[in-house]
């Protein structure tokens, strides 16, 4: 019933979307998938601190506060209307909507927060979690997201790049950029490949790694930072926030 409402019967899927992801052979568009993310996702987390004894939520809020640490020394003090692309079943978008809320508690201005992603199984368990009602969740494509030029003040792509060819983040980048207010900015979290732990992982944990990520290859040899800037972005930073990731900052010029 929840997938009936969210889903967009217009919304086509690139045939990038439509190959075995993480070994499901429909890849984000099943139910198994959609269920399985949350422990998946507490799991990624863990393997950040394999030597530190920590609980898996300790461990998912330090995974989550090192890259909102980071993007707090850019982001504008107040963000008004925040857009996470590729937001899953909406781990990432609510501990952001959370961190912002609180961050301009004191200002007395509300955020406004929207999760977007292409799977209606994903968002359907998103809108399940999110019992308060406080974000929009949206069923539509990153590239072409029919929201409105010049609407929203900050947009995230956290732990989604590594899931996409060269040509369709290019495309994300450049819809990203119409949708971005002057001024405003866009933050970006995801494998470093710069790490020397993902480096240093042995050839057949990596290979393993790469044959439930189709699109990894094209990922670790992009350029990030030279494609933002091609686009017209300004290039704020790139840090390592983890041991395994990096976040990437950037602001579309005023």
């Amino acid at each position: 019933q929840l997938r009936q409402g969210i889903t967009d019967p217009t919304v086509t899927y690139p045939d990038y979307y439509q190959v075995p992801f993480h070994a499901y052979d429909a890849g984000n568009l099943c139910w198994l998938a959609a269920f399985e993310t949350e422990p998946a996702t507490y799991a990624m987390a863990l393997r950040v601190w394999p030597k530190e004894v920590l609980s898996a939520q300790e461990a998912q809020d330090r995974l989550r506060s090192s890259f909102h640490h980071i993007l707090g020394q850019y982001c504008n003090p107040i963000v008004r209307d925040y857009l996470d692309v590729g937001c899953s079943i909406g781990i990432s978008t609510e501990y952001l909507h959370r961190y912002l809320q609180q961050r301009q508690a004191q200002s007395g201005v509300a955020v406004q927060t929207t999760g977007l992603d292409l799977s209606d199984y994903m968002l359907s368990v998103a809108k399940y979690r999110d019992q308060r009602q406080e974000i929009n969740w949206v069923h539509g494509l990153a590239e072409s997201t029919k929201f409105a030029d010049d609407r929203f003040d900050l947009v995230t792509l956290q732990f989604v790049l590594h899931e996409l060819p060269q040509h369709a983040t290019r495309n994300i980048f450049q819809e990203i950029y119409r949708i971005l207010q002057p001024g405003g900015y866009l933050a970006i979290t995801d494998n470093n490949p710069r790490s020397t732990v993902i480096q240093n992982l042995p050839p057949v944990l990596f290979t393993l790694m790469k044959s439930t990520e189709p699109w990894s290859d094209e990922y670790y040899t992009f350029d990030v930072e030279g494609t933002l800037i091609d686009l017209g972005f300004e290039h704020c930073t790139t840090q390592a926030s983890d041991p395994r990731h990096r976040t990437i900052i950037a602001r579309k010029p005023s």
